[in-house]
This record gives C-alpha cells, structure tokens and sequence, in this order.
C-alpha cells in the first residue's frame, strides 16, 4: 500500500504582508497544491493523506469547491484529511457540512474515527481541531488493533499548546504510521514509524530549506508491517540566508553589487534574509533602504562594527570620559573582553556617539 502525506499547505496565506513579492506568495501556496495533486498522478499511491491545515482559517464555500475541484482530478486516489488548528472546526463551520468527492474523506469528529479501505487492507484513524488549542496529549493513549490490516493515524499537534506528542511512543503505538502535521520543518522516521513532511511551501523567513511532501509504501511483513519513507521536494520559492563579509573598503555601491551577484546566483524570484559582518570604514553609513532594492530582502540585519584602533584611542583619550567608557567596557584592553555580539554592538554604538560629539578644544563630549 502507497501512500502521500502531506500538512500545513495554509491555503489563504499570504506571507510576507507589506512587502511588494506578497500577492505573489500566496499564488505560491495555491501553486504547490496543485503540483502536489499532478504529483500524484505520477506517483500513483492508493492513499493522499492531509494531516491539517488545509486551509490558513476556516475556509469559504468557494474556497472548498476550488479545493474539491482538485481532489476531483484524482479521482483513483483515496483522500483523507483532517482539520488542524488553523483550520479549525467552528460552529456553523463550511468544513463540517461540505459535500466532498467520493474519493474523499473527512474525519470531523472531536473524537477519534476511522475510515477503512478493505480493497487496502487499511484503516485510516484520526479527528479534527474543534478549537484553536488543544493542551492535552491525546494522542498518546491510542494504539491500533491487531487485526492483520494496516492501521494509519493522521494527527496533527507537536507543541504544548497543539496536543504535545512523544515521539518515542509511536513505535509502540501499533500503528503502521503516524502522519503528522503542524511542525513546518520535514521530520520523518522509519523505525519511529512518524513523520512530519512539513510546510508544502514556505510560509516565512524562518522556513528555509527544502519543502515538499513524503511517500511511504507498507509491505504485509507481520504485525505493523515493513515500512519505507522519502522526502520529495517541490519546487518552489525559497527563504535564503545571504551572510556578507564587510570589510573597510566595503561601499554601498560594492555591497549593492554583491548583495545583486548572489540574488541573481541563487535565483532572482528567492526572498533573502542579509547579514552583515565584519569591521567597516567608521566613515560609512550603510544605506539599508537603497541596499535592499537589490532583490528582494525580507529581513537586513547589520552585525558589523567600525574599524577602530581600541589601543590607539585608549591612550588618547586616556585622560577624559571616551578613555573612561573603554576602560569600563574593555578592563583588559581587547575587544574579545566582550564575546556577547549584542554587548559589543552596543559598545560600539555608544563610542561611535561619544567620538561624533568629542570636542577637541575641550577635551568632552
């Protein structure tokens, strides 16, 4: 028996609210979704398994026609989802009363259901979110029956406002496999028999990484069965980490253009998280609103600190309040007295100010 698991799609989402690429991102949530239904159709399974959060919030009538729509075009394919936290099951919901495909399942319950596919030998278990938090581990209680079929449980939890998990428990739990959702990081375990595939897409800047979905295939071998699990990436657009080396010959122009070389190396249409390190020009004033139109960059965070010569200033300054805040913040006159990076920004904030603002007839700030 083969099947796809996939989670957290959030269909409805548009990451990154504010910046000009966001409308784009959420046709990139829908985008994956479909690739994943055409994906499918080339990997043949018996099973799509959604472990929740289909949808980013309770979804509209129009919204679940678009979503069944799909579901449609595969119609050899069994589907079974679940609702998560996002997607939640409310009163009056549109989820709880949509008529789905035939080839479709939706295990609404609060409490534990199932759905069996005898022509699989397979069972199918799992139950929606009626509320935005469950606190409770409800799943560590469960366990499968020893009937000869393979029994699924699709969940969706991990945290401990989100029904906490113990992985360790799976295993022992007798089900053939666990079908995780929530944790937007791909997860996965053959001899835990879990997995977690992921986002489908990345949501936001801390989701780097490859996103896409996992196959898995169960073998009759006694018991749970023999398990086998992969990780497919999609194809998509991605949150890139750009660390750059700044040193005192750095300009705007030349970080502009390399900032622009590694956009256009890793690919124009990818978002960028910049960090800067390194010792400047204590002359340059790193001009973060024309840097960033170099592509498109989420998050710009400057870890660089002014080129001084600590030594030199400590000793003319060694008589007036810039000797004293050295001497206070370096007792042994090296930088390295301050591992803490935020500590040393800080230092140098502080010294850029009072240097800005020294006056050299008087000797004080």
């Amino acid at each position: 028996m083969k099947f796809v698991h996939t989670a957290d799609i959030h269909l409805g989402c548009q990451p990154d609210r504010g910046f000009p690429w966001s409308k784009e991102r959420s046709l990139d949530i829908l985008s994956a979704f479909r690739e994943l239904t055409q994906a499918c159709r080339v990997e043949h399974p018996d099973l799509l398994l959604i472990a929740g959060d289909l949808f980013h919030r309770p979804p509209s009538p129009i919204e679940l026609r678009e979503v069944n729509a799909l579901f449609s075009s595969i119609p050899d394919i069994h589907v079974v989802l679940i609702a998560g936290n996002h997607d939640h099951l409310r009163p009056g919901s549109s989820l709880e009363e949509f008529p789905w495909a035939s080839n479709v399942a939706f295990l609404s319950g609060r409490e534990p259901e199932t759905v069996s596919f005898s022509d699989l030998k397979t069972v199918v278990h799992g139950f929606s979110y009626h509320a935005r938090e469950i606190k409770e581990p409800l799943y560590d209680g469960l366990t499968a029956p020893e009937d000869g079929d393979f029994h699924i449980l699709l969940a969706h939890g991990g945290d401990e406002a989100h029904i906490p998990v113990d992985k360790k428990k799976f295993a022992a739990s007798g089900f053939s496999y666990t079908a995780l959702g929530h944790i937007h990081k791909p997860e996965f375990s053959e001899t835990g028999r879990y997995g977690f595939p992921g986002s489908l897409s990345p949501l936001d800047l801390t989701e780097t990484g490859a996103h896409g979905y996992l196959v898995g295939e169960l073998k009759e071998n006694g018991g749970a069965g023999d398990l086998s699990l992969r990780f497919v990436p999609l194809p998509s657009r991605s949150y890139i980490p750009c660390q750059v080396k700044v040193t005192e010959k750095t300009t705007n122009q030349s970080l502009f253009q390399t900032l622009e070389k590694f956009m256009k190396q890793y690919g124009p249409s990818n978002i960028y998280k910049v960090t800067l390190n390194g010792k400047r020009d204590p002359e340059l004033v790193l001009d973060e609103t024309y840097l960033c139109t170099a592509g498109r960059i989420i998050s710009f965070r400057d870890n660089t600190v002014p080129s001084y010569d600590i030594e030199h200033l400590r000793q003319e300054h060694r008589a007036d309040l810039i000797g004293g805040y050295i001497a206070a913040f370096l007792p042994d006159g090296s930088e390295e007295g301050i591992p803490d990076p935020v500590r040393r920004q800080a230092f140098y904030c502080g010294l850029d100010a009072l240097l800005s603002n020294f006056d050299t007839n008087t000797g004080e700030p």
